[in-house]
């Protein structure tokens, strides 16, 4: 669809030859015609129905947005998501270099579409192949953020949070003991040509110190004590600027950067999760709901996931493990991205919760994420090969930069998007 209509290409490539995520999203691949020629052919035919027939037009948006007893206007309910889809990109490119950024910026006469049916004629009569490919884009994403916007168990993110929380308040934290404020300092240093990280260093300039309060949960039969020195539940629509901040608890709040400052709360963070990973529905995203655990050693580690487990339902309600602490076999079960030093625990826990406007409960999931100390603390080193800002980054540039600027479309084989 970023080619003239008169160029549909006869034939159709072979679906082994199609990376997955243009299979899932059919709408960003620059060549469509010739990949999925049967989805190409059903967009023509729509745009020819819609750019000759306004109450088709309008009666199109209406189903598309409709809700009962809405009141908005169609097209204003669906112009804000193009405003949205625009943000995101240039959000993107914030992180390349300047030059690059400034190539591969959308196109002014792009920006200035939001309307569906001006979108449609840039994407089908557009002046050049970037001109079309980028409206076809703009077009796709903000269809996927208004998907988003409207995916119920996204939107009961916040609800589903604090029924989690209030869950690990009857059972895990119950008990548990004050077990003091701590200062852990770490140091990074080349050592031989190759990294070496020291925990437990003096405090000094050279080193980097966090203060901690820890929650300490008393041994049980069989199994050591715990101290959890860092508890966090995120909601993957959420970006908290805030750096090493204080919780009323006292705890310490070690957070990152938003990713997404165009879209501030909203939709981002999934909309790079689906479109990287080939999701093309956005309830099949399993960690919209994060929990992280930071604990002493790695035997903690083991022993705290006993404990979340009974509390959440036993093993009969856990999936998805993943364990890089003991088993490297497991590490091929990661993003392609993460480091090899990436050391974690993390699973996917579905919890049964009330439906308020049913009387059947549904079950909605979570992703444990379990971190020695020592282990998360790397991750907080930007200079680390274990870095998470570095780990993000390359997931951006090599993943999902290339997916949305094909370098067909954008400047050839040689666009040096890392």
């Amino acid at each position: 669809m970023s080619a003239p209509l008169e160029t549909l290409a006869p034939k159709r490539a072979s679906q082994a030859s199609v990376p997955e995520t243009y299979r899932a999203h059919p709408l960003l691949d620059p060549h469509l015609p010739r990949n999925n020629p049967a989805i190409a052919r059903l967009w023509i035919d729509a745009w020819r129905r819609l750019s000759e027939d306004d109450r088709t037009y309008l009666a199109i948006l209406r189903a598309y947005t409709k809700t009962p007893g809405g009141t908005q206007p169609a097209a204003a309910t669906f112009s804000q998501y193009f405003h949205d889809a625009d943000a995101y990109v240039l959000d993107l490119l914030r992180l390349v270099p300047n030059s690059l950024a400034k190539h591969l910026a959308p196109l002014p006469e792009t920006r200035g579409l939001s309307s569906l049916r001006d979108l449609l004629r840039a994407t089908f009569e557009g002046r050049d192949p970037r001109a079309r490919y980028e409206a076809q884009r703009k077009l796709y994403l903000a269809k996927l953020l208004f998907d988003i916007d409207h995916c119920r168990s996204i939107r009961d993110g916040l609800r589903h949070r604090d029924y989690f929380e209030s869950i690990l308040q009857q059972t895990i934290w119950r008990g548990a003991l004050d077990g003091g404020e701590t200062e852990i300092c770490a140091v990074l240093s080349n050592d031989g040509g190759g990294q070496k990280f020291a925990i437990g260093v003096p405090p000094t300039p050279q080193a980097r110190c966090w203060k901690f309060r820890v929650r300490h949960l008393e041994a049980s039969p069989g199994e050591p004590a715990v101290d959890v020195y860092h508890y966090r539940a995120r909601y993957k629509r959420e970006a908290d600027p805030a750096i090493d901040a204080r919780t009323d608890e006292g705890l310490l709040r070690i957070a990152e950067n938003p990713r997404w400052p165009g879209l501030g709360r909203r939709s981002g963070s999934i909309l790079s999760k689906m479109i990287r990973r080939g999701i093309h529905d956005p309830r099949q995203v399993q960690d919209v709901l994060g929990a992280m655990f930071i604990v002493g050693n790695r035997r903690q580690a083991y022993a705290l996931e006993k404990r979340l487990m009974y509390a959440l339902g036993g093993p009969l309600r856990w999936r998805d493990r993943v364990d890089t602490l003991s088993s490297p076999r497991d590490r091929h079960l990661l993003d392609t991205q993460s480091s090899s030093g990436f050391l974690v625990l993390k699973e996917i826990v579905d919890v049964l919760m009330e439906d308020p406007s049913s009387s059947s409960p549904y079950l909605f999931s979570v992703e444990i994420q379990v971190f020695p100390l020592e282990a998360y603390l790397r991750t907080l080193y930007d200079a680390h090969f274990a870095s998470h800002t570095a780990y993000k980054k390359r997931q951006f540039l090599n993943e999902l930069l290339p997916l949305l600027f094909p370098p067909e479309i954008f400047g050839g084989d040689g666009v040096p998007f890392a």
